[in-house]
């Protein structure tokens, strides 16, 4: 709304903030704590040409300027504009409306009352009917008959040819915006809608055009339900902010996009600079990513001067408070590393000085697999290559940091979220090349979106979201309008398969490869482009430490074997000699790397033997002479090594190989028993068939706890004590001794039976008399010749052995014992138990060494690798124990 103070008819000072036309011009008075009232002034006497208006409808016709209309305009508004002038007001319209003059610099030699200017310049003409007197209005009249005589402005012959050709609607915005091609064109700004969007003619064309500030947003000046006007706070500061400075200003604009018909520019005064620079260091504007982007003027500083307001508390940012990331030293955001895995578009592993870390692309967002229908599931992750660009993102990446030394700059530092551990995102930089602005240039990637007010984002941000701009725009990638094809790539998984891809792979000399994951020292997934399939690769004629399975120890330099293998080929660029396939349906063959025998640096630097197979491959002679330099050399798994007490190990090993064969037959004394509870694919536990006692001490403590139910919590809980507790399927009291007690809840053991379950401690009470004497009527067995199965296989093989076994009589043996647990064989209606579960593809045979067990380990390993050739049960995938035998 406009403020009006009050005037004397005294010349009064006051500042011009607009020209509406060659006779009426607006003033403004000093800012005092907001924008200055303002007053509109008609000049007294005269009237100068109309300007032609906007059309306020599609179908109106357009009023056209008056014949110089606008060279009247623009004769005051160079004139006045933005100078401190004096002014009177002579008289007032019913309406309110006043008229006066303006005298530039009173009571000097160059005083000026501008009516007369315009007057000569045949800008204006004295109004008819006018009543002026005095020497002012004598002035004005002679000026205007020197206009008359001289034949200029509105009395030019010509005159009818100073009339603007005015464009008020762009047919095509975009189309018009890439004709400037980003160079500056001129302008003089017209309105100042609010403190980051002005209207504007474009000059000379007479194009009009409305122009958001691109890359920043000040605060709003919107309407409520009601029309009133309701500000943002500083939003009239901001605008008066700009008015000051580039209201009726000749300007430069740059034209870089276009928003629902405005455009989107940089607004350059010829003096000032970039205004929307000046509003973010003086804390009336925030950036904006959405249009960021588009800036091609000066966005390296948008930031900086941002950042200078935020420091300094102004404005919006008086409550301001530093990101999470200021915490840390400035000394340890900027490091060097080492670059060794790249998991996708977003994320890596590095190597620094500080250790080994997983680090994130900042403010980047990589490809994601497409969302799912309603009635659509998964039955796995996707890899890679089946997300459209993930896979191409990935290579991207891989091929231009895998092994390059990098800078790393720790932008800010993500929250655990959601059972996700905090994230340290980075901007990574190679041959001064940003690799995430890289990638979303190539439209492998996107700018993530941050919140207006999260201020944790990559330091090159808006550089990002420029390059994303520009892949939108040439349609590159994840941005094209083509469609997307998946690469179809082939996982080699069975011997079927492997012998398929085998003559492939041996036509040439050597496969170009990549290695996709390292198992061990000794054991790769290798994609191989040429024939669009991944590989398990054993290395030909070495054995590497194997890493601890089921609880059992790593191998001592196992750990250091896969290290080496990490960082020597994974995801490098390799190639492959290959030699034959294994049973489990890896290839065996040798693999290079950096122009090297990988099976030589192992062997070379202790961290493999060669194995029994080697004579049957290539290179057998130099891999022992490897083999044998680091033994010399100790290095290790050498660092003990003794010549002479190896030769008498082997030796001893001989001797008591001939001794056990020497030991007597094989035991038995299979008894009758009754599997009571599986415990796990391996573990049972026996009763014996005769329950009477049993079914005694049962039927007495049914009858006690019937007489005189138990009273809740009535004793406590103690570990080993044994109890009665009530069995939660069918809520009967049975003997149970406690195993572990965590607050309420407490983990039993029905002796009786050999079942275990977690109860409430409400749900335990002391045994009736005469019910503890009884010994535990369940014992504890394994089954004989079975190692644990794999963790995702345990269930599974779990529910096998119930269903051959549970609740059934059987007839058992005990073959050996260990750690105090009986190892027993078992023989049930269909013959034997274990052969049985081998044969269903269930069970892992663990070798014995005794003589005496030699029949029975052939015929369970017979029973097993039936069950491995027609990929029974766990081994439908190929050998899941990871076996070194080649």
């Amino acid at each position: 709304s406009t403020t009006t103070e009050n005037f004397t008819m005294a010349l009064q000072s006051a500042v011009v903030k607009s020209v509406l036309s060659g006779d009426t011009i607006i003033l403004r008075g000093q800012p005092r704590n907001g924008p200055p009232p303002e007053r509109t002034l008609c000049l007294a006497q005269i009237s100068a040409p109309r300007m032609g208006r906007r059309p306020n409808s599609s179908d109106a016709v357009e009023q056209k300027d008056e014949p110089c209309a606008w060279q009247s305009r623009e004769f005051l508004r160079t004139k006045l504009v933005g100078k401190t002038v004096k002014f009177r007001v002579e008289y007032t319209v019913p309406s309110g409306r006043e008229y006066g003059s303006i005298i530039l610099e009173p009571g000097t030699v160059r005083e000026e009352n501008v009516s007369v200017s315009l007057l000569k310049k045949g800008l204006a003409k004295i109004r008819d009917g006018a009543r002026g007197e005095g020497e002012d209005f004598a002035a004005m009249q002679a000026a205007q008959v020197t206009g008359q005589e001289a034949k200029v402005g509105v009395w030019a012959e010509d005159a009818i040819k100073n009339v603007r050709d005015v464009t008020w609607n762009i047919e095509n915005p975009r189309a018009f915006v890439d004709s400037f091609k980003s160079k500056p064109v001129k302008a003089v700004i017209e309105q100042v809608r609010d403190g980051c969007t002005v209207r504007a003619f474009l000059l000379p064309s007479f194009n009009y055009v409305t122009v958001m500030f691109s890359g920043v947003k000040t605060p709003a000046i919107k309407r409520n339900s009601e029309g009133e006007e309701v500000a943002e706070p500083f939003a009239h500061e901001a605008k008066f902010y700009v008015e000051s400075r580039l209201l009726q200003r000749e300007v430069n604009i740059v034209l870089e996009g276009v928003s629902n018909n405005n455009f989107l520019g940089t607004v350059i005064h010829p003096q000032g600079g970039n205004i929307s620079l000046h509003l973010l260091k003086d804390g009336f504007a925030r950036i904006v990513d959405w249009s960021i982007g588009n800036v091609t003027q000066q966005r390296d500083q948008y930031r900086a001067s941002l950042k200078a307001a935020q420091e300094k508390r102004l404005r919006l940012w008086r409550s301001w408070t530093p990101p999470a990331i200021s915490s840390i030293p400035a000394s340890e955001r900027s490091y060097k590393a080492h670059v060794e895995e790249i998991h996708n578009a977003e994320s890596m592993t590095i190597r620094s000085d500080k250790g080994v870390q997983k680090v994130y692309l900042a403010s980047l967002r990589g490809p994601k697999a497409p969302k799912l229908g309603e009635s659509e599931t998964r039955s796995r992750a996707p890899r890679l290559w089946e997300i459209p660009y993930a896979y191409e993102a990935r290579e991207f990446l891989r091929k231009k940091l895998i092994g390059k030394k990098v800078g790393v700059t720790v932008d800010y530092i993500s929250p655990a979220n959601n059972g996700y551990p905090a994230k340290c995102c980075c901007t990574i930089v190679v041959d001064k090349v940003n690799v995430g602005e890289a990638l979303i240039s190539k439209g492998f990637a996107t700018a993530l979106r941050h919140r207006s007010d999260d201020d944790q984002r990559s330091s090159t941000y808006d550089d990002m979201l420029a390059a994303e701009t520009r892949a939108i725009k040439n349609k590159k990638g994840l941005h094209s309008s083509k469609g997307t094809e998946v690469a179809r790539v082939t996982e080699v998984t069975n011997k079927q398969l492997a012998d398929r891809f085998l003559p492939s792979m041996q036509r040439s000399a050597r496969v170009a490869g990549v290695v996709e994951y390292v198992t061990s020292g000794s054991r790769f997934r290798v994609m191989i482009p040429k024939d669009s399939c991944i590989v398990s690769l054993v290395l030909a004629g070495i054995s590497c430490p194997r890493t601890g399975r089921d609880g059992k120890p790593d191998e001592p330099f196992s750990v250091e074997a896969t290290e080496f293998a990490r960082k020597f080929c994974l995801q490098h660029d390799v190639e492959i000699e290959a030699e034959d396939t294994d049973r489990a349906g890896n290839i065996v063959g040798h693999l290079h790397c950096k122009h090297s025998n990988l099976s030589t640096e192992l062997l070379e630097r202790g961290l493999a033997s060669v194995h029994s197979s080697a004579d049957r491959y290539k290179n057998a002679a130099s891999y022992k002479a490897s083999e044998q330099l680091a033994k010399d050399q100790k290095k290790g798994m050498w660092a003990g090594y003794d010549a002479s007490a190896v030769a008498a190990a082997e030796t001893a090993r001989a001797q008591a190989a001939v001794a056990a064969m020497t030991v007597k037959e094989r035991k038995t004394d299979y008894k009758e028993v009754v599997i009571s509870e599986v415990e796990d694919a391996t573990t049972v536990w026996t009763q014996s068939p005769d329950t009477t006692a049993l079914n005694e001490v049962m039927g007495t403590i049914r009858t006690a706890f019937e007489n005189n139910p138990p009273v809740k919590h009535a004793i406590k809980a103690k570990r080993n004590d044994l109890v009665a507790a009530q069995f939660s399927l069918d809520q009967g009291w049975y003997r149970a001794r406690i195993l572990n007690v965590t607050g309420n809840d407490v983990e039993v053991l029905y002796v009786d039976y050999g079942n275990s379950e977690v109860v409430d401690k409400g749900d335990l009470a002391p045994l009736p008399i005469g019910t503890t004497s009884l010994p535990a009527q369940a014992t504890q067995a394994k089954l004989a010749f079975l190692a644990p199965l794999p963790e995702d296989w345990a269930s599974e093989g779990k529910m096998v052995v119930q269903d051959m076994a549970l609740n059934r009589k059987v007839e058992i043996n005990q073959e050996y014992t260990s750690d105090g647990v009986r190892y027993v064989t078992v023989k049930n209606a269909d013959g034997d138990l274990i052969e049985g579960i081998l044969k269903s593809g269930y069970g892992i045979v663990a070798p014995r060494r005794e003589g005496h067990l030699a029949d029975l380990v052939r015929k369970y390993t017979a029973a097993m690798e039936t069950a491995k050739s027609s990929r029974a049960g766990i081994w439908v995938y190929g050998d899941v124990t990871g076996s070194d035998d080649l």
